[in-house]
């Protein structure tokens, strides 16, 4: 038998072998799986390069984004108010610059846009506290009524210096814009209008300056903005003293420039003060007559010498010239006695077409002095007022004194003689329609041919008051004349 000795030793031999018969399986079965996960590892390593790849390429888009995220959230910030714009509105009709700046030329217009310029940053400091924003500058003028009312207010000067004052202003920044709108009729207001409209409800438009407050016309646009509450970045600024009354009624803020604007309408010299005289600093003038034209003695009002004038500096001698009733009414060496006629405040033969020139008038022995006075309706045309100006009253004489159907009282300014003028020269003058020679010429109140011309809509129909002589004569158009 064995002994325990043996015995113990042999099942110690035998686990061993156990043992080492697993391990040998293991290590076999490791040595067959051993090209499966060498590709197992090849194919992860090719795993982790794509990985590796994609996540670069996200970390590049993820950077881009982030910077067009900072792009946006910038256009954001603008949007909101961060980078506030501040625009003036300037109607050149009744914010013009003064005489001392425009006589200098191109060095007044850069000093005209560097003075407005401090005056806004100025009230924009003092009642807002802040001075970051741009500043955009906006004027339209109508350039040849200007120049004519600086001709005829006898700033010779300045009329002269306009063209390099504009391009002076118009370099001195590059948001600064001074335009030329033309002569139609209320195109300064049409395009203030718009910008107004286009400009007050973008979220970066902080402020407004609006220069039309002697214009009534804006009233309701004005009153649109305020009414859709935005009337908070409305500042006026007023160029005349006065300010129209609808507009001044809104009750806004505003920033007055004396020093830069004018602060008075510039009035041409009514005719009757070129039988006295003319204004300080304008050069005498002496109505024109045609060597042909027969002259009559002038009614002469108690008082007025018939060859001296009222005062000293008197050029125009009243009694050089006829009134334009007397010599209408004094016989000529043909038998046609000619008679003025009464103005109808017709529109003429065809529609209204602007003239180009103001007519000449001939003075008034006396100076208009209506017993009341009436203010214009800037909104309605002269010929729309009931009752209507009387034209003979307030070009030449008239000679039905207070029992005529026109108004004598109105108030008058350059552009009211102007529209006067022309819608006088829309009337046939009665003594040419009639196929005489009006001892006026083209210097006459009333018009001696169809304003229209050839393309007159009434002549195509055969009903043209202009309808006496040859159609060619009466439809060509007019030479309006200074005086």
């Amino acid at each position: 038998m064995m002994n325990a000795n043996e015995n113990h030793g042999v099942i110690q031999q035998h686990a061993i072998q156990n043992t080492l018969e697993h391990l040998s399986g293991e290590i076999q079965i490791l040595l067959q799986n051993e090209n499966l996960y060498e590709n197992r590892i090849r194919e992860l390593s090719t795993n982790l390069g794509v990985f590796q790849t994609a996540y670069s390429a996200m970390e590049d888009r993820l950077r881009r984004q982030a910077e067009e995220k900072n792009e946006l959230l910038h256009e954001l910030n603008a949007l909101k108010g961060l980078e506030k714009r501040v625009i003036c509105l300037l109607d050149g009709d009744g914010m013009i610059f003064t005489q001392e700046l425009m006589s200098q030329g191109q060095e007044g217009g850069l000093a005209a846009a560097r003075k407005l310029t401090e005056r806004v940053r100025q009230f924009i400091s003092t009642n807002e506290g802040f001075e970051q924003y741009q500043l955009w500058v906006y004027l339209f003028y109508n350039k040849r009524g200007l120049l004519e009312t600086f001709g005829r207010v006898g700033l010779t000067t300045v009329r002269a210096k306009f063209d390099d004052f504009m391009m002076g202003f118009n370099q001195a920044a590059e948001r600064f814009i001074m335009v030329d709108v033309g002569g139609s009729k209320e195109a300064a207001d049409a395009k203030l209008k718009v910008h107004l409209e286009d400009n007050i409800r973008l979220p970066q438009t902080y402020k407004i300056f609006f220069g039309g407050c002697h214009d009534n016309g804006y009233v309701h646009n004005l009153r649109s903005v305020v009414t859709s509450s935005l009337g908070h970045k409305l500042v006026l600024m007023p160029g005349y003293s006065d300010v129209a009354i609808d507009i001044r009624a809104l009750q806004l803020p505003e920033l007055r420039i004396s020093e830069l604007f004018i602060t008075t309408k510039l009035v041409a010299p009514s005719y009757n003060v070129i039988a006295t005289g003319p204004l300080p600093g304008l050069a005498p003038t002496t109505p024109k007559l045609t060597a042909a034209q027969p002259v009559c003695p002038p009614t002469t009002p108690p008082g007025i010498s018939p060859f001296s004038g009222e005062g000293p500096g008197a050029v125009a001698r009243r009694g050089s010239l006829p009134s334009y009733k007397s010599v209408l009414q004094t016989p000529l060496t043909m038998s046609t006695r000619f008679n003025c006629p009464t103005m109808e405040p017709s529109e003429g033969s065809s529609e209204s077409s602007e003239a180009s020139e103001i007519p000449f008038r001939l003075p008034r022995l006396t100076p208009p002095s209506p017993p009341k006075q009436r203010r214009i309706n800037h909104q309605l045309p002269l010929s729309k007022h009931v009752p209507p100006p009387c034209t003979l009253f307030y070009l030449a004489q008239c000679r039905h004194g207070p029992s005529c159907k026109y108004s004598h009282e109105y108030i008058l300014e350059a552009e009211h003689y102007q529209e006067l003028g022309e819608n006088a020269k829309k009337t046939p003058c009665k003594v040419t329609n009639e196929g005489g020679d009006c001892p006026f010429g083209d210097e006459c109140v009333y018009g001696h041919s169809c304003p229209n011309g050839t393309t007159c809509y009434y002549l195509k129909l055969g009903k043209c008051k202009f309808i006496a002589g040859e159609t060619s004569r009466f439809h060509t158009k007019p030479t309006l004349i200074f005086a």
